[in-house]
């Protein structure tokens, strides 16, 4: 049973795999199915489906995990799919709203992707990895609205997040930092922290 289960998840992953060109999004390429009534047809898959998995206490997992190596990809649509499937069999998991956070905002859903981290906020996600994602989106916004006050905010949440020690956030702000041509600040930020530096951010900066 377990190997069928395995078989049977790895189809699903290698038949949404194909490409998503520029095109409206189907209804199951869009979160939570756009809240959208959906054929008999679409009904009954969907129960086809939730039987097998149900078998399956990993289910929810896979098709989470499936959805990451999707956006990894460049394949959002498919992503959204398999986030979408992972919602149908546990929609209070806030991994699955992260998910849908990550590829409404690489669509440039900004609004979208700022309600779907709020949302796995609420299910308890882990703000270490949340909030430098969402300050992001926070930072998106206000340079849209030109709104200084906005802005500050979003960066007041990078500066805790790197106070309290996350290497994740001082490197996702140090990169923020360094498309608004703030050289001196992503230096100040680097010399105790992203010690990592994949994308040799200190050199660009002229940090060394």
């Amino acid at each position: 049973m377990k190997r069928f289960a395995t078989l049977f998840f790895l189809a699903l992953f290698i038949l949404g795999g194909c490409a998503s060109g520029p095109r409206q999004p189907t209804l199951n390429e869009v979160p939570e199915y756009g809240h959208q009534p959906k054929s008999p047809e679409q009904e009954k898959a969907d129960q086809e489906f939730l039987a097998i998995a149900q078998k399956h206490p990993d289910a929810a997992d896979q098709m989470i995990n499936a959805g990451w190596a999707f956006i990894q990809r460049g394949d959002i649509l498919s992503a959204v799919k398999r986030f979408n499937q992972a919602w149908l069999i546990d929609s209070t998991r806030w991994e699955v709203y992260w998910g849908f956070a990550v590829t409404e905002g690489k669509q440039e859903k900004i609004e979208s992707s700022k309600h779907y981290y709020e949302k796995a906020f609420s299910l308890g996600g882990d703000t270490k990895i949340l909030n430098p994602e969402y300050a992001i989106t926070l930072r998106e916004i206000a340079k849209a609205e030109n709104n200084s006050e906005k802005l500050a905010e979003a960066d007041n949440l990078f500066k805790s997040e790197i106070e309290a020690g996350n290497e994740k956030a001082a490197c996702i702000y140090a990169y923020q930092l360094f498309r608004d041509n703030r050289k001196n600040e992503v230096c100040e930020i680097m010399a105790t922290s992203c010690k990592s530096d994949r994308d040799n951010l200190k050199k660009r900066a002229g940090c060394e």
